[in-house]
Protein backbone atom coordinates (compact mmCIF):
# COMPACT_ATOMS: atom_id res chain seq x y z
CA UNK A 1 0.00 0.00 0.00
CA UNK A 2 1.09 3.51 -0.46
CA UNK A 3 0.86 5.86 2.34
CA UNK A 4 1.38 9.04 2.09
CA UNK A 5 2.17 11.60 5.58
CA UNK A 6 1.20 15.25 5.24
CA UNK A 7 3.11 17.34 7.80
CA UNK A 8 4.17 20.50 8.84
CA UNK A 9 7.97 21.23 8.55
CA UNK A 10 8.64 21.97 12.26
CA UNK A 11 7.35 18.19 12.92
CA UNK A 12 9.74 16.44 10.86
CA UNK A 13 11.17 14.23 13.78
CA UNK A 14 13.84 11.77 14.21
CA UNK A 15 11.44 9.28 15.36
CA UNK A 16 9.64 9.60 11.50
CA UNK A 17 13.07 7.00 10.51
CA UNK A 18 11.61 4.44 12.73
CA UNK A 19 8.46 4.72 11.51
CA UNK A 20 9.49 4.41 8.18
CA UNK A 21 11.50 1.24 9.14
CA UNK A 22 8.28 -0.01 10.26
CA UNK A 23 5.71 0.78 8.05
CA UNK A 24 7.87 -0.28 4.83
CA UNK A 25 8.64 -3.93 6.92
CA UNK A 26 5.42 -4.29 6.78
CA UNK A 27 5.34 -3.86 2.39
CA UNK A 28 4.04 -0.45 2.66
CA UNK A 29 5.95 2.26 0.87
CA UNK A 30 5.73 5.37 2.39
CA UNK A 31 6.41 8.84 1.24
CA UNK A 32 6.57 12.34 3.21
CA UNK A 33 4.82 15.73 1.75
CA UNK A 34 6.10 18.51 3.72
CA UNK A 35 4.05 21.66 3.89
CA UNK A 36 3.95 25.01 5.33
CA UNK A 37 1.22 25.83 8.28
CA UNK A 38 0.13 26.70 11.45
CA UNK A 39 2.58 25.56 14.20
CA UNK A 40 1.85 24.40 17.85
CA UNK A 41 3.35 26.57 20.23
CA UNK A 42 6.59 25.56 21.22
CA UNK A 43 7.66 28.03 24.16
CA UNK A 44 10.00 26.38 26.22
CA UNK A 45 10.56 23.41 24.75
CA UNK A 46 13.67 22.81 22.99
CA UNK A 47 15.67 24.66 25.86
CA UNK A 48 14.29 21.69 28.19
CA UNK A 49 14.54 18.63 25.89
CA UNK A 50 18.17 20.22 25.34
CA UNK A 51 18.77 20.51 29.15
CA UNK A 52 17.64 17.11 29.93
CA UNK A 53 19.21 15.26 27.30
CA UNK A 54 22.81 16.86 28.78
CA UNK A 55 21.56 15.63 32.45
CA UNK A 56 19.73 12.57 31.82
CA UNK A 57 21.39 11.36 28.20
CA UNK A 58 19.07 11.24 25.03
CA UNK A 59 17.82 7.78 24.86
CA UNK A 60 16.70 7.29 21.51
CA UNK A 61 16.47 10.91 20.57
CA UNK A 62 13.66 10.75 18.70
CA UNK A 63 12.16 14.20 19.11
CA UNK A 64 15.45 16.14 17.65
CA UNK A 65 14.96 17.72 14.76
CA UNK A 66 15.57 15.78 10.66
CA UNK A 67 16.49 17.47 7.74
CA UNK A 68 13.36 16.99 5.42
CA UNK A 69 15.76 16.01 2.96
CA UNK A 70 16.12 12.14 4.92
CA UNK A 71 12.21 11.54 4.29
CA UNK A 72 11.10 9.63 1.48
CA UNK A 73 8.70 10.64 -1.22
CA UNK A 74 6.34 9.12 -3.22
CA UNK A 75 5.67 9.86 -7.09
CA UNK A 76 2.59 7.94 -7.73
CA UNK A 77 -0.69 8.83 -6.53
CA UNK A 78 -1.19 7.34 -2.61
CA UNK A 79 -3.94 4.82 -1.41
CA UNK A 80 -3.87 6.31 2.10
CA UNK A 81 -2.86 9.51 3.22
CA UNK A 82 -2.47 10.54 6.96
CA UNK A 83 -2.45 14.02 8.05
CA UNK A 84 0.08 14.01 11.05
CA UNK A 85 0.33 18.15 11.95
CA UNK A 86 -3.38 18.31 11.49
CA UNK A 87 -3.48 20.10 8.29
CA UNK A 88 -5.34 19.64 4.96
CA UNK A 89 -7.58 16.98 4.15
CA UNK A 90 -6.86 13.19 4.60
CA UNK A 91 -8.08 9.60 5.08
CA UNK A 92 -7.00 9.45 8.54
CA UNK A 93 -5.74 12.89 10.84
CA UNK A 94 -4.05 12.80 14.02
CA UNK A 95 -5.67 14.19 17.49
CA UNK A 96 -4.36 14.27 20.69
CA UNK A 97 -6.94 15.23 23.46
CA UNK A 98 -9.18 16.33 20.80
CA UNK A 99 -6.66 18.56 19.04
CA UNK A 100 -5.49 17.89 15.82
CA UNK A 101 -1.37 17.58 15.13
CA UNK A 102 1.29 15.83 17.03
CA UNK A 103 2.89 19.48 17.73
CA UNK A 104 1.18 19.55 21.35
CA UNK A 105 2.79 16.31 22.35
CA UNK A 106 5.55 18.23 24.06
CA UNK A 107 3.81 20.74 26.09
CA UNK A 108 1.22 17.97 27.38
CA UNK A 109 3.67 15.72 28.44
CA UNK A 110 5.77 18.76 30.12
CA UNK A 111 1.98 19.08 32.41
CA UNK A 112 1.80 15.63 33.29
CA UNK A 113 -0.89 14.81 30.81
CA UNK A 114 -0.75 11.47 28.46
CA UNK A 115 -2.42 12.68 25.28
CA UNK A 116 -5.27 10.76 24.45
CA UNK A 117 -4.75 9.57 20.73
CA UNK A 118 -7.17 9.13 17.72
CA UNK A 119 -6.51 8.67 14.21
CA UNK A 120 -9.84 9.65 12.76
CA UNK A 121 -11.57 9.11 9.21
CA UNK A 122 -12.37 11.92 6.84
CA UNK A 123 -15.95 12.47 8.54
CA UNK A 124 -14.40 12.70 12.05
CA UNK A 125 -14.85 8.92 13.50
CA UNK A 126 -12.35 7.02 15.21
CA UNK A 127 -10.91 4.71 13.26
CA UNK A 128 -8.14 3.67 15.83
CA UNK A 129 -7.28 5.20 19.55
CA UNK A 130 -5.36 4.63 22.49
CA UNK A 131 -4.26 5.94 25.46
CA UNK A 132 -0.24 5.34 26.21
CA UNK A 133 1.65 4.93 29.13
CA UNK A 134 4.96 7.01 29.74
CA UNK A 135 7.26 5.46 32.26
CA UNK A 136 9.06 8.87 32.85
CA UNK A 137 7.59 11.68 32.64
CA UNK A 138 9.38 14.01 34.66
CA UNK A 139 12.16 13.30 31.79
CA UNK A 140 11.32 14.81 28.81
CA UNK A 141 13.01 13.52 25.57
CA UNK A 142 12.64 9.89 27.42
CA UNK A 143 8.87 10.38 27.87
CA UNK A 144 8.75 11.53 23.71
CA UNK A 145 11.07 8.59 23.00
CA UNK A 146 7.89 6.05 24.81
CA UNK A 147 5.25 8.81 23.20
CA UNK A 148 6.32 8.20 19.76
CA UNK A 149 7.52 4.07 19.86
CA UNK A 150 4.08 3.89 20.98
CA UNK A 151 2.47 5.93 18.24
CA UNK A 152 4.12 4.12 15.77
CA UNK A 153 2.44 0.75 17.13
CA UNK A 154 -1.06 2.65 16.98
CA UNK A 155 0.11 3.89 13.17
CA UNK A 156 0.40 0.18 12.70
CA UNK A 157 -3.02 -0.53 13.57
CA UNK A 158 -4.18 2.15 11.27
CA UNK A 159 -2.51 0.42 8.18
CA UNK A 160 -4.24 -2.87 9.30
CA UNK A 161 -7.52 -1.68 9.00
CA UNK A 162 -8.46 -4.33 11.31
CA UNK A 163 -12.10 -3.67 13.39
CA UNK A 164 -11.29 -2.99 16.68
CA UNK A 165 -12.92 -1.36 19.94
CA UNK A 166 -12.35 1.99 19.17
CA UNK A 167 -13.10 4.66 21.84
CA UNK A 168 -13.84 8.48 21.49
CA UNK A 169 -12.36 10.89 23.52
CA UNK A 170 -12.37 10.17 27.21
CA UNK A 171 -13.74 13.57 28.19
CA UNK A 172 -13.83 12.94 32.16
CA UNK A 173 -10.01 12.93 31.98
CA UNK A 174 -9.17 15.31 34.65
CA UNK A 175 -6.11 17.90 32.94
CA UNK A 176 -4.05 18.83 36.05
CA UNK A 177 -2.28 22.71 35.64
CA UNK A 178 0.20 23.46 32.74
CA UNK A 179 4.20 23.40 33.94
CA UNK A 180 5.82 26.17 32.67
CA UNK A 181 9.04 24.81 31.22
CA UNK A 182 10.94 26.06 33.83
CA UNK A 183 9.12 24.81 36.46
CA UNK A 184 9.23 21.23 34.88
CA UNK A 185 12.70 21.57 34.59
CA UNK A 186 13.10 22.09 38.13
CA UNK A 187 11.20 19.43 39.63
CA UNK A 188 12.94 16.76 37.26
CA UNK A 189 16.29 18.45 38.31
CA UNK A 190 15.31 18.05 41.90
CA UNK A 191 14.56 14.40 41.64
CA UNK A 192 17.59 13.54 40.06
CA UNK A 193 19.74 15.23 43.57
CA UNK A 194 17.17 13.56 45.21
CA UNK A 195 17.96 9.81 43.97
CA UNK A 196 21.83 10.56 43.57
CA UNK A 197 21.15 11.13 47.66
CA UNK A 198 19.54 8.58 49.07
CA UNK A 199 21.36 5.93 46.08
CA UNK A 200 22.01 2.95 48.49
CA UNK A 201 19.69 3.31 51.13
CA UNK A 202 16.57 1.65 51.77
CA UNK A 203 13.98 2.40 49.29
CA UNK A 204 11.47 5.10 50.79
CA UNK A 205 8.72 2.24 49.21
CA UNK A 206 7.98 -1.08 48.55
CA UNK A 207 5.49 -3.63 47.51
CA UNK A 208 3.61 -5.77 50.07
CA UNK A 209 0.97 -8.76 50.18
CA UNK A 210 -2.05 -8.71 52.07
CA UNK A 211 -4.37 -11.35 53.00
CA UNK A 212 -8.20 -10.95 54.39
CA UNK A 213 -10.60 -14.03 54.62
CA UNK A 214 -12.53 -14.17 51.32
CA UNK A 215 -15.72 -11.75 51.56
CA UNK A 216 -19.16 -12.43 49.44
CA UNK A 217 -19.45 -8.60 47.98
CA UNK A 218 -20.92 -7.53 44.80
CA UNK A 219 -17.93 -6.08 42.46
CA UNK A 220 -19.37 -2.91 41.19
CA UNK A 221 -18.19 0.91 42.38
CA UNK A 222 -14.75 1.10 44.79
CA UNK A 223 -13.93 -2.11 46.92
CA UNK A 224 -12.19 -1.66 49.66
CA UNK A 225 -9.47 -2.40 51.33
CA UNK A 226 -10.30 -3.21 54.71
CA UNK A 227 -9.25 -6.04 56.86
CA UNK A 228 -6.02 -7.05 54.74
CA UNK A 229 -3.49 -8.37 56.66
CA UNK A 230 0.22 -7.84 55.42
CA UNK A 231 2.56 -10.48 55.03
CA UNK A 232 5.68 -9.42 57.23
CA UNK A 233 8.51 -8.58 55.87
CA UNK A 234 12.75 -7.99 56.70
CA UNK A 235 12.92 -4.99 54.14
CA UNK A 236 15.39 -6.17 52.46
CA UNK A 237 12.85 -7.90 49.38
CA UNK A 238 9.59 -6.97 48.38
CA UNK A 239 6.32 -9.49 47.66
CA UNK A 240 4.21 -9.18 45.01
CA UNK A 241 1.87 -10.81 42.83
CA UNK A 242 0.24 -13.21 44.91
CA UNK A 243 -1.59 -15.70 44.09
CA UNK A 244 -3.69 -17.77 46.41
CA UNK A 245 -4.03 -21.64 45.40
CA UNK A 246 -6.33 -24.36 47.50
CA UNK A 247 -5.19 -28.07 47.41
CA UNK A 248 -5.97 -30.99 49.71
CA UNK A 249 -7.45 -28.97 52.23
CA UNK A 250 -4.50 -26.57 52.60
CA UNK A 251 -4.36 -23.05 51.25
CA UNK A 252 -0.84 -21.74 49.58
CA UNK A 253 0.88 -18.43 48.68
CA UNK A 254 3.02 -18.22 45.67
CA UNK A 255 4.31 -14.36 45.19
CA UNK A 256 7.27 -12.61 43.10
CA UNK A 257 9.95 -12.19 45.95
CA UNK A 258 12.41 -9.38 45.19
CA UNK A 259 15.45 -9.01 46.98
CA UNK A 260 16.80 -5.69 46.71
CA UNK A 261 20.26 -7.24 47.01
CA UNK A 262 20.26 -9.03 44.01
CA UNK A 263 17.76 -7.06 41.93
CA UNK A 264 15.82 -10.01 40.24
CA UNK A 265 12.48 -11.55 40.98
CA UNK A 266 12.31 -15.27 42.14
CA UNK A 267 9.15 -17.27 42.65
CA UNK A 268 8.34 -18.25 46.22
CA UNK A 269 5.33 -19.91 48.28
CA UNK A 270 4.65 -19.99 51.73
CA UNK A 271 1.16 -22.08 53.03
CA UNK A 272 -1.50 -20.19 54.79
CA UNK A 273 -2.82 -21.13 58.72
CA UNK A 274 -6.04 -21.62 59.30
CA UNK A 275 -6.05 -17.34 60.19
CA UNK A 276 -4.73 -16.30 57.10
CA UNK A 277 -1.21 -15.79 58.31
CA UNK A 278 2.04 -17.09 56.45
CA UNK A 279 3.17 -20.30 58.26
CA UNK A 280 6.47 -19.50 57.34
CA UNK A 281 8.37 -16.99 55.45
CA UNK A 282 8.32 -17.44 51.73
CA UNK A 283 10.40 -20.13 50.43
CA UNK A 284 12.16 -20.12 46.92
CA UNK A 285 10.96 -22.46 44.15
CA UNK A 286 11.56 -21.38 40.80
CA UNK A 287 14.89 -19.31 40.02
CA UNK A 288 15.86 -18.34 36.39
CA UNK A 289 19.06 -16.55 34.47
CA UNK A 290 16.30 -13.71 33.98
CA UNK A 291 13.76 -11.70 36.17
CA UNK A 292 10.41 -13.83 37.27
CA UNK A 293 7.26 -12.40 38.69
CA UNK A 294 3.71 -13.25 38.24
CA UNK A 295 3.08 -16.84 39.15
CA UNK A 296 0.20 -17.37 37.47
CA UNK A 297 -1.21 -21.35 38.35
CA UNK A 298 -3.38 -23.68 36.35
CA UNK A 299 -5.08 -27.20 36.57
CA UNK A 300 -4.95 -29.41 33.72
CA UNK A 301 -5.81 -33.03 32.97
CA UNK A 302 -4.89 -33.85 37.18
CA UNK A 303 -1.61 -31.53 37.12
CA UNK A 304 -0.82 -27.97 38.43
CA UNK A 305 1.24 -26.17 35.96
CA UNK A 306 2.89 -22.74 36.22
CA UNK A 307 3.27 -19.58 33.64
CA UNK A 308 5.76 -17.25 35.86
CA UNK A 309 6.06 -13.88 33.97
CA UNK A 310 9.49 -14.64 32.27
CA UNK A 311 9.81 -11.65 29.73
CA UNK A 312 13.41 -10.82 30.17
CA UNK A 313 14.22 -14.20 28.32
CA UNK A 314 11.83 -14.00 25.47
CA UNK A 315 9.36 -16.18 26.22
CA UNK A 316 6.80 -18.05 28.61
CA UNK A 317 8.30 -20.82 30.56
CA UNK A 318 5.63 -23.69 30.93
CA UNK A 319 6.19 -25.50 34.65
CA UNK A 320 4.79 -28.88 35.87
CA UNK A 321 4.58 -29.51 39.67
CA UNK A 322 6.26 -32.22 40.31
CA UNK A 323 5.57 -32.55 43.82
CA UNK A 324 3.00 -29.97 44.66
CA UNK A 325 4.38 -27.19 46.16
CA UNK A 326 7.83 -26.76 46.20
CA UNK A 327 9.07 -29.17 43.31
CA UNK A 328 8.43 -27.24 39.81
CA UNK A 329 10.01 -28.87 36.38
CA UNK A 330 10.89 -26.59 33.57
CA UNK A 331 8.67 -28.50 30.80
CA UNK A 332 9.70 -26.21 27.64
CA UNK A 333 8.07 -22.45 26.38
CA UNK A 334 4.75 -22.31 26.57
CA UNK A 335 4.70 -20.14 23.60
CA UNK A 336 8.49 -19.39 21.64
CA UNK A 337 9.81 -16.15 21.12
CA UNK A 338 7.18 -14.11 22.94
CA UNK A 339 7.96 -11.78 25.86
CA UNK A 340 4.92 -11.64 27.20
CA UNK A 341 4.07 -9.79 30.29
CA UNK A 342 2.17 -11.63 33.31
CA UNK A 343 0.51 -14.01 30.77
CA UNK A 344 -2.87 -14.94 31.98
CA UNK A 345 -4.87 -17.74 31.16
CA UNK A 346 -8.23 -19.38 31.20
CA UNK A 347 -11.22 -21.41 30.02
CA UNK A 348 -13.71 -19.44 27.75
CA UNK A 349 -16.41 -20.57 25.04
CA UNK A 350 -14.77 -23.98 24.53
CA UNK A 351 -11.25 -22.80 24.18
CA UNK A 352 -8.40 -21.50 26.51
CA UNK A 353 -7.27 -18.00 25.76
CA UNK A 354 -4.21 -16.27 26.87
CA UNK A 355 -3.84 -12.66 27.69
CA UNK A 356 -1.32 -10.20 28.21
CA UNK A 357 0.79 -7.58 27.60
CA UNK A 358 3.62 -6.77 25.09
CA UNK A 359 6.60 -3.75 24.78
CA UNK A 360 5.81 -3.71 20.74
CA UNK A 361 8.05 -1.02 18.93
CA UNK A 362 10.58 -0.52 22.05
CA UNK A 363 7.56 1.01 24.47
CA UNK A 364 5.70 0.47 27.75
CA UNK A 365 4.59 -2.67 28.60
CA UNK A 366 2.00 -1.40 30.77
CA UNK A 367 -0.35 -0.48 27.86
CA UNK A 368 -0.24 -2.65 24.74
CA UNK A 369 -2.89 -6.18 25.71
CA UNK A 370 -2.17 -9.36 23.07
CA UNK A 371 -4.78 -12.16 22.92
CA UNK A 372 -4.24 -15.80 21.94
CA UNK A 373 -6.11 -19.07 21.78
CA UNK A 374 -6.14 -22.60 22.00
CA UNK A 375 -7.76 -25.77 22.18
CA UNK A 376 -5.51 -26.59 25.06
CA UNK A 377 -3.81 -24.34 27.75
CA UNK A 378 -1.01 -26.46 26.64
CA UNK A 379 -0.85 -25.17 22.97
CA UNK A 380 -0.64 -24.49 20.28
CA UNK A 381 -2.07 -20.80 20.22
CA UNK A 382 -3.05 -18.85 17.61
CA UNK A 383 -2.73 -15.26 17.57
CA UNK A 384 -5.88 -12.66 17.86
CA UNK A 385 -6.28 -11.10 14.25
CA UNK A 386 -6.18 -7.47 15.91
CA UNK A 387 -3.47 -8.23 18.01
CA UNK A 388 -2.77 -5.31 19.56
CA UNK A 389 -6.43 -5.60 20.77
CA UNK A 390 -5.95 -2.63 22.87
CA UNK A 391 -3.78 0.39 23.51
CA UNK A 392 -4.78 1.87 26.94
CA UNK A 393 -2.69 2.60 30.15
CA UNK A 394 -6.23 2.29 32.36
CA UNK A 395 -6.93 -1.32 31.65
CA UNK A 396 -5.10 -3.51 29.28
CA UNK A 397 -2.04 -5.26 31.73
CA UNK A 398 -3.73 -7.81 33.38
CA UNK A 399 -3.51 -8.20 37.52
CA UNK A 400 -4.81 -11.36 37.91
CA UNK A 401 -7.00 -14.69 37.91
CA UNK A 402 -10.16 -13.68 35.31
CA UNK A 403 -13.46 -14.56 37.60
CA UNK A 404 -16.83 -15.45 36.68
CA UNK A 405 -19.28 -13.52 38.65
CA UNK A 406 -23.46 -13.87 38.29
CA UNK A 407 -22.38 -15.02 35.03
CA UNK A 408 -20.20 -12.71 33.82
CA UNK A 409 -16.52 -13.18 32.55
CA UNK A 410 -14.75 -10.43 34.54
CA UNK A 411 -10.89 -9.45 34.51
CA UNK A 412 -8.63 -8.06 36.90
CA UNK A 413 -5.97 -5.30 35.67
CA UNK A 414 -4.24 -2.61 36.23
CA UNK A 415 -4.45 0.63 36.43
CA UNK A 416 -1.05 2.49 34.64
CA UNK A 417 -2.27 5.81 34.08
CA UNK A 418 -0.22 7.73 36.03
CA UNK A 419 2.47 5.41 37.55
CA UNK A 420 2.77 1.54 37.36
CA UNK A 421 -0.08 -0.64 39.06
CA UNK A 422 -1.85 2.56 40.56
CA UNK A 423 -5.06 0.92 41.63
CA UNK A 424 -6.84 -2.12 40.30
CA UNK A 425 -9.96 -2.22 37.64
CA UNK A 426 -12.38 -5.16 37.30
CA UNK A 427 -13.69 -5.55 33.73
CA UNK A 428 -16.52 -7.05 32.51
CA UNK A 429 -15.59 -9.39 29.13
CA UNK A 430 -18.34 -8.25 26.41
CA UNK A 431 -16.96 -10.08 23.54
CA UNK A 432 -14.18 -12.49 22.93
CA UNK A 433 -13.16 -14.15 20.06
CA UNK A 434 -10.31 -14.47 17.31
CA UNK A 435 -11.72 -11.53 15.44
CA UNK A 436 -13.21 -9.13 18.20
CA UNK A 437 -12.22 -8.10 22.06
CA UNK A 438 -14.48 -5.34 24.17
CA UNK A 439 -14.69 -4.90 27.63
CA UNK A 440 -16.64 -2.10 30.11
CA UNK A 441 -15.38 -1.67 33.73
CA UNK A 442 -17.77 -2.94 36.77
CA UNK A 443 -15.73 -2.15 39.73
CA UNK A 444 -12.14 -0.95 41.38
CA UNK A 445 -9.86 -1.47 43.74
CA UNK A 446 -8.40 1.08 44.84
CA UNK A 447 -7.21 3.24 48.22
CA UNK A 448 -9.02 6.46 49.50
CA UNK A 449 -7.69 9.45 48.21
CA UNK A 450 -4.80 10.85 49.96
CA UNK A 451 -4.15 7.35 51.32
CA UNK A 452 -0.43 6.69 51.97
CA UNK A 453 -0.84 3.29 49.81
CA UNK A 454 0.17 4.38 46.26
CA UNK A 455 -0.43 1.28 44.82
CA UNK A 456 -2.52 -2.30 44.14
CA UNK A 457 -1.87 -3.72 41.34
CA UNK A 458 -2.75 -7.93 41.98
CA UNK A 459 -5.89 -9.48 42.77
CA UNK A 460 -6.46 -12.98 43.73
CA UNK A 461 -8.38 -15.36 45.64
CA UNK A 462 -9.48 -18.81 47.01
CA UNK A 463 -12.39 -20.77 48.32
CA UNK A 464 -11.32 -18.89 51.84
CA UNK A 465 -9.03 -16.16 51.15
CA UNK A 466 -7.95 -13.04 49.01
CA UNK A 467 -4.93 -11.24 48.45
CA UNK A 468 -3.46 -8.03 47.03
CA UNK A 469 -0.10 -6.28 46.87
CA UNK A 470 -0.32 -2.89 47.90
CA UNK A 471 2.49 -0.10 47.40
CA UNK A 472 3.19 1.31 50.96
CA UNK A 473 5.73 3.65 52.57
CA UNK A 474 8.60 2.00 54.78
CA UNK A 475 7.16 1.16 58.20
CA UNK A 476 3.80 1.29 57.13
CA UNK A 477 1.40 -0.42 59.02
CA UNK A 478 -2.24 -1.33 59.31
Amino acid sequence: MRVLIRLSRDDARQWLLSLCTGLQGAGHEIGFALVDGPTTPRVGTTMVYAAQSTLFGKGAASWSKLAPSKLPTITTDPDVTIALSGIGAADYTLFLDNRAGIGHAPLALMAGHFPFIEFRTADGSPHVSGLPSIEEPEILPRALDQFTNRLITLFAMVMDRRKRDCRSFWSARKHPSAATPLTYLAASLAQKLHHRATRGRHRADHWRIGIRPRREMAFNGDIGLDGFSLLPDDGARYYADPVLWHEAGRDYLFLEEYPYATGKGIISYTELTSDGEAAFPPRPVITREGHLSYPFLFRHEGEIWMIPENAAEGHIPLYRARRFPDEWVFERPLIEGLALHDATLFAHDGFWWLLGNAALHKSSSWDCLMIYRAESPLGPFTPHRSNPVLVDARDTRPAGVPLLIEGKLVRPVQNCLGGYGRFTRFMEIDELSLESFRQHQIARLAAPEKDTIAGVHTYSRSARFEAVDILTPRGFAR
